[in-house]
């Protein structure tokens, strides 16, 4: 996500942070032309194991479906633990390590317990999160160009270009490789290709409204904060917007009253967001969990089906516990 990703990307690619997320972005049109197409044909949980396992043999299927696996546990570490920054706007004590971390942990519980009554609960929450998300991140970004990029362009250009603040090529690359994270969790929507209705023409079609929505807010965000704020200020992580860049972007609207009626929308929009990601994670994982236990490349046992509610709920623990 954007959320916690964009003041890492800054910390590594300086200026250069909006192009190491065209080049990360343009990595992930690929990914999602790929998974619209493998969703498509073979409509099974497992995403890219599942395809790896069709295209190549058992061995390329175990082999994707760790690795996938790897990705889901810090998608929702990483996410679950970027919550607290941004309600810290309404409760300062998150923002204190261990309250925080305690927080993170209960999230990853409450989604567990949703996901276990079932797949309906917990996309209603995640559709309710993500059009509120989109759309204040979309006036936040043309709010943002409208009064910081247009009236001050050569502010960006200076931080992109400035003394000290193009990158090295190892730490362009270096930071092409964390915006990486920014795209975590586009494989969620093939997973659920086996639970959908007509997935030969919902899933193609949610991967592109997916590549049109997020290139370009994605893009929009990190040109608007880059015009807003230094890399070094966006990339801080004591003093400065490395834990909630988003929320950076707010705090400098020129507007005092758009500062104050964006910096909660923001704070609420990023937990939503991030509360969404995490709850991609573990529904994504624990349909690959399923789908690799039933194809004996997991311990059977967990592709234990809950007798009432019809949901991997052995899969769904064991992977939201760790």
């Amino acid at each position: 996500s954007i959320y916690y990703a964009l003041g890492v990307v800054a910390l590594a690619a300086l200026g250069a942070s909006p192009v190491a997320l065209v080049l990360a972005g343009i990595i992930f049109i690929f990914n999602c032309l790929t998974y619209a197409e493998g969703g498509a044909m073979v409509p099974e949980a497992g995403g890219s194991a599942t395809f790896a396992r069709y295209g190549f043999n058992d061995l390329g299927g175990f082999v994707s479906g760790w690795a996938l696996i790897l990705s889901y546990i810090a998608t929702i570490a990483i996410s679950a633990y970027t919550i607290p920054p941004y309600l810290g706007y309404f409760w300062p004590a998150l923002k204190d390590p261990v309250v925080g971390t305690a927080f993170s942990m209960g999230v990853i519980i409450v989604l567990m317990l949703i996901n276990i009554i079932g797949i309906k609960q917990s996309t209603r929450l995640n559709l309710l999160f993500i059009i509120f998300v989109i759309i204040t991140q979309l006036v936040l970004v043309i709010l943002g160009a409208v009064l910081i990029l247009v009236p001050n362009p050569q502010n960006l250009v200076q931080h992109i270009f400035g003394a000290d603040n193009w990158p090295s090529t190892t730490s362009l690359i270096y930071g092409i490789s964390i915006a990486s994270l920014c795209f975590t969790g586009v494989e969620t929507i093939a997973q659920l290709a086996e639970e959908t209705r007509q997935p030969e023409k919902r899933i193609p079609r949610a991967y592109i409204l997916l590549t049109i929505a997020v290139f370009s807010l994605f893009t929009g965000i990190s040109v608007v904060a880059l015009a807003a704020m230094t890399p070094q200020a966006l990339g801080d992580p004591v003093n400065g917007w490395a834990r909630d860049p988003v929320a950076g972007v707010a705090a400098h609207l020129p507007s005092p009253v758009l500062r104050a009626i964006f910096a909660p929308l923001v704070a609420v929009a990023a937990a939503g967001i991030l509360f969404g990601a995490t709850n991609a994670g573990v529904l994504g994982s624990s349909r690959l969990v399923f789908n690799l236990a039933t194809q004996r490349q997991f311990p059977e046992v967990l592709s234990g089906i809950h007798r009432r509610f019809r949901t991997p709920y052995i899969a769904i623990i064991a992977f939201s516990l760790l």
